[in-house]
Formats: C-alpha cells, sequence, structure tokens
C-alpha cells in the first residue's frame, strides 16, 4: 500500500512519538514472527498455520494513542518479502535474517470517527502520515466494503504478498487475509479508498 499523496512524513513529539514508534515496532514483529514460526508448520493450507499466523494480528490493540485514544473500526495491512515454510525450514540462521530484513509493512488504521493515519516500516525504514479524517462519503463508502468483504476460507494465501484486513466487532478483531497478486475486487477498493486524499 503506498500513500503517494504524502510527501513529508513526521512522527511529531513527546508521547505521540514515542507511541507511533511502538506500534510501528510491533506491526514489524508481528509480520516478522510467522516467518520464523513458520518451520513448524509444513503446510501453509493447514487451520493451524493459519491460526499461528493471525495470532499476533488479533491481539493488537483495538484504540490508537497517535488518533487520540479513539476505537479503531479497521486496518489493512500488507505484509511483503515474506518466504514459504517449506523454504524457511532450510533456511540457515543467516538466511532467515536476511529474509527477515526484507520484510516490508505497510498499514492503514481508521476510527470509529473516521480518523486515519497510514504507516510503514521495513527493517531500514519507518514512516508514518499525518491524521487525516475521511469524508462521510468515503466512510460510508468503507462501511459497505467492510461489509461485504468475502471469507478467505480460514487458509493462508501464497506468502510473498498478503493483505490483512482487520475489522473491529464486539471488541474483538475479526482477521481476513487475503493473496495481495490476486485481491478480490472490494478488498482492491478499501486499498484505493485508503490510498486517496481526504476531506475532499
Amino acid at each position: 500500500m503506498k500513500y503517494q499523496e504524502t510527501k513529508h512524513f513526521e512522527f511529531g513529539c513527546g508521547l505521540a512519538a514515542i507511541t507511533a514508534r511502538m506500534f510501528i515496532v510491533f506491526t514489524l514483529l508481528a509480520a516478522a514472527f510467522p516467518l520464523w514460526a513458520a518451520d513448524s508448520d509444513s503446510d501453509a493450507s493447514a487451520p493451524s498455520a493459519y491460526a499461528k499466523w493471525i495470532k499476533p494480528w488479533a491481539a493488537r490493540p483495538t484504540t490508537s494513542p497517535v488518533l487520540n485514544g479513539a476505537e479503531l473500526k479497521v486496518m489493512v495491512t500488507v505484509v511483503e518479502g515474506e518466504t514459504s515454510s517449506s523454504t524457511a525450514t532450510n533456511m540457515t540462521p543467516l538466511e532467515r535474517l536476511y529474509q527477515g530484513y526484507h520484510i516490508k509493512v505497510s498499514t492503514a488504521e481508521v476510527a470509529t470517527n473516521g480518523d486515519y493515519r497510514s504507516y510503514f516500516v521495513s527493517n531500514t525504514d519507518a514512516l508514518t502520515t499525518p491524521v487525516r479524517r475521511l469524508s462521510t462519503k468515503d466512510f460510508q463508502q468503507l462501511e459497505q466494503l467492510i461489509a461485504q468483504l468475502p471469507e478467505d476460507n480460514a487458509q493462508l494465501p501464497p506468502p510473498g504478498k498478503r493483505i490483512i484486513v482487520q475489522v473491529l466487532e464486539d471488541d474483538e478483531w475479526h482477521v481476513h487475509v487475503y493473496d495481495g497478486t490476486k485481491a478480490p475486487s472490494g478488498v482492491k477498493s478499501i486499498l484505493t479508498l485508503l490510498a486517496n486524499p481526504f476531506d475532499h
């Protein structure tokens, strides 16, 4: 997920800056965990592999200090650079470290009040956009797209590029994982919507 409309990124200062960095570190760890834990699952389509992979995402905070403590509605994340469990199993520790070095994570989080921000993290960079607000029209469209999300059938798509859509319901994250190379049209629409300029 790229946000070319934002040319300057900043963390701010004080508590907000520390919180932003903590969120980004957590995201990178959440993305990297399945790679390092994958050697215990030989079949990525197995329910146990799926449950293990989504566990860190389901445990993410339901509010965002960066968005003034607002309750979140949805988080959309693109994870790139992972490898298959069979490949990871045969890697040396140095090769795994090298592979983890190339994991990239892009996330957009939207609060129930429409406030929004996105951030990107890799081993060499960590960037975040200023907080914005979705227009009423875009927020309503987002709600409709979320309501129509297709099932992922509790199966992990191939590694390389995965899209994670988390929807908060009853104070609990409902996680959906899609193949980023052939994402459903509704998921593509969400990505497009969250990449658009706001307050228009």
